[in-house]
């Protein structure tokens, strides 16, 4: 009796022990499970961490590498976006370009009105050469014109063209330019040259007898005096 006891009991014995041994074994395949990624998560992992590089360079090249894999197109026929640097390079260099264009036709421009003057347009920059020309207008007896300037005054510019106008019209008649300089300011204090652009005009026999301020806006009048005491 007492062996039969003892056999049933080393026989539930070891059915415990196969019992925990298959649960055991179970708890470890899904403990492995859970614990180790599949091909398929492992490839998730990839293009998630692709994304984020991808999405801090460009969104929109990451929407091209997207749409790569479904519509089978190559990465290499994608157009690389542009680098902002060049393009500023390159309009900085058609700027500079344009720009030395325009001054150095500018400056022909310039050049060539600058080199022109009517044969009867004078020059007179101290006080003997303003006294010799208005000498010169008296002894034959001519009319002179004189336009006292300043190199740097842009209302005298701005009338020079029509003085040289007047004098191309006037061959008769003596025309001066008197400049402001270092060397000539008792010239024009002693004439009573308070600004410029300023005009006299001196007949043969009377001598002076315009003296008035002359601006673009009323330069008609002006060449209206010139007309009168030259014919």
């Amino acid at each position: 009796m007492d062996s039969l006891v003892s056999a049933s009991l080393s026989q539930r014995s070891i059915i415990l022990v196969g019992i925990l041994v298959i649960v055991c074994n179970n708890l470890t395949d899904a403990a492995w499970t859970t614990t180790t990624p599949t091909k398929h998560s492992q490839r998730s992992q990839h293009r998630d961490l692709h994304c984020r590089r991808s999405i801090g360079w460009s969104t929109t090249q990451l929407s091209y590498r997207d749409n790569e894999h479904d519509s089978g197109e190559s990465s290499n026929k994608k157009k690389t976006p542009s680098s902002p640097a060049k393009d500023f390079q390159s309009r900085m260099k058609r700027a500079a370009l344009q720009r030395i264009r325009n001054s150095s036709s500018s400056g022909r421009r310039g050049g060539r009105v600058a080199s022109w003057r009517p044969p009867n347009v004078k020059t007179a920059i101290s006080l003997e050469d303003f006294a010799n020309v208005i000498q010169e207008g008296r002894t034959n007896n001519q009319l002179v014109v004189v336009r006292f300037y300043a190199t740097w005054c842009k209302k005298c510019q701005a009338i020079r063209p029509s003085f040289d106008k007047v004098a191309s019209s006037k061959p008769q008649v003596i025309f001066v330019d008197v400049p402001v300089t270092n060397t000539n300011v008792e010239l024009h204090q002693g004439l009573k040259v308070t600004s410029v652009p300023f005009a006299h005009i001196y007949c043969p026999e009377k001598g002076l007898v315009v003296e008035e301020k002359i601006s673009r806006s009323r330069f008609s009048e002006f060449e209206q005096l010139v007309e009168k005491y030259s014919s």
